[in-house]
């Protein structure tokens, strides 16, 4: 559920937005104001707004000037009935622009569309939180503090794991179905019963090999190739044309 907000200096136009958000059982309606400079103190000091409708032709202050104090705070989709506001607009950091009159179809698109921004952004915030963690190298009293950004990739050997970073390796005593089970699964994947690596270290696929960089190659186990494969299939860019 999204909160929302619509400025506009027409009564009209906040109705028309009004009975959209309405509709939409992802937003939650939390003001309306004729008056931006009564928005902006509403929406910078006393409610939490993560979607903002914003008129960009307003007597009292632009909304191109109202965007630039609120944006940090929120998205904002722009809406007015003069297409050559757009630039302007986008160059704000605008996150859509509605071109009035709006129609309901297009209403739903922008905010489809600024709904799944904020979620990417949340997960992006949420994993830059959770980067850090620590492992136990089995050397008593030590613990040792890494980033996942900074995993290559990892060997499982016997009862222990090695950690293959960009600045050396480091050992830990976790089997890898325990490591495996601890990482993030949207950064790493199994390859072989004795790899996992970074999906965003991958540089290139060669045949059966992994191609971690010039000196890196692993191979891909039977058992693991299918899943792979699929995983990388997910992640490629397709054109929609048919090759002729």
């Amino acid at each position: 559920m999204n909160t929302c907000y619509v400025i506009d200096d027409e009564e009209h136009a906040i109705d028309t937005l009004v009975n959209y958000i309405n509709k939409l059982p992802g937003l939650n309606l939390v003001g309306t104001s004729l008056n931006p400079l009564k928005a902006i103190d509403e929406i910078t000091n006393s409610i939490q707004v993560d979607i903002v409708f914003l008129d960009v032709d307003m007597p009292e202050i632009s909304g191109l000037d109202v965007a630039d104090i609120i944006s940090p705070h929120t998205a904002v989709i722009f809406t007015t009935a003069y297409p050559n506001y757009a630039v302007q607009a986008f160059e704000k950091n605008g996150s859509d622009f509605l071109l009035k009159p709006i129609s309901f179809e297009r209403f739903t698109k922008s905010v489809t569309k600024v709904q799944h921004l904020i979620k990417s952004k949340k997960v992006a915030e949420t994993h830059h939180e959770e980067e850090q963690f620590f492992i136990n190298p089995g050397i008593k009293g030590r613990i040792i503090q890494l980033s996942y950004s900074e995993i290559i990739y990892i060997e499982g050997l016997k009862n222990y794991v090695v950690l293959y970073t960009v600045d050396g390796k480091h050992i830990t005593y976790l089997s890898m179905r325990e490591i495996e089970k601890l990482l993030p699964m949207s950064r790493f994947t199994r390859i072989h019963k004795s790899y996992i690596v970074s999906i965003e270290k991958i540089k290139s696929i060669d045949g059966n090999n992994v191609i971690l960089s010039p000196s890196i190659e692993l191979p891909i186990g039977i058992s693991f190739k299918d899943s792979f494969i699929h995983l990388i299939n997910s992640r490629t860019l397709r054109s929609g044309r048919k090759v002729q």
